[in-house]
């Protein structure tokens, strides 16, 4: 079983790791394919087998997602052992020292920054280079859930900060300027694994083509720009 620790994150990187690994009330847990949930806790959690393989079948109340059961054997689980006292990691960290220095001349636009690269950056899985182009395509395709709307904007911001609460530390209209600039780096990333693509010949129209509408409208418009 290995688990690899970053930033307080015990990550449970295979689904036998996770089935192994003890899980009891009160765990916090992250789900890595749906950021936007938050960090849940357990509520409930009992061991069981699926196919001849010990696993946990857990409940977990999510800040924002609700209660969901899940279980070990095919859900991809982050067990959060230390978090800062927002709960968000690194994310937070930077976020707490922008507000501490706003006000010095010095450290404080340093400190935006650092939060504005934050808020713009995509998740490293899509830009991994060890991960296959159709791979990262898909991946990227699944930034499209987002939007700009009240709830995908809250939902977003959750996925990108680990904040439970994003908006005790951005108004509507921060929320709204970083989203358009991480958006569009989004649209710039797509376009680019597209061309990577069609240089390497190493056809992504099938990923393509299950995309949203508006990953499809990005990647037309770089085919008209060839």
């Amino acid at each position: 079983m290995t688990h690899d620790k970053t930033n307080g994150v015990n990550t449970v990187s295979g689904r036998s790791s996770a089935s192994e690994a003890r899980w009891s009330f009160g765990d916090r847990v992250r789900v890595p394919s749906k950021p936007e949930w938050g960090i849940g806790s357990v509520t409930r959690a009992a061991s069981t087998c699926v196919k001849g393989e010990s696993c946990w079948a857990l409940t977990v109340r999510f800040p924002n997602a609700g209660i969901k059961t899940l279980n070990t054997s095919v859900a991809i689980l982050e067990r959060v052992e230390e978090t800062t006292e927002s709960g968000a990691g690194e994310a937070a960290v930077v976020i707490a020292e922008a507000e501490l220095t706003a006000g010095d001349e010095l450290f404080g636009p340093m400190a935006k920054r650092r939060v504005e690269a934050l808020m713009v950056v995509l998740p490293e899985s899509c830009r991994d280079p060890f991960k296959s182009l159709a791979a990262r395509v898909t991946l990227t395709l699944e930034l499209y859930r987002f939007n700009d709307s009240s709830r995908g904007l809250v939902d977003w911001a959750v996925a990108q900060t680990g904040l439970d609460d994003p908006l005790s530390r951005f108004n509507r209209q921060e929320l709204e300027t970083h989203f358009r600039k991480w958006s569009e780096e989004r649209d710039q990333h797509l376009a680019k694994l597209v061309r990577e693509a069609k240089f390497k010949g190493e056809p992504v129209d099938r990923e393509l083509s299950r995309g949203p509408a508006a990953a499809r409208t990005a990647a037309a418009r770089t085919r008209i720009r060839r």
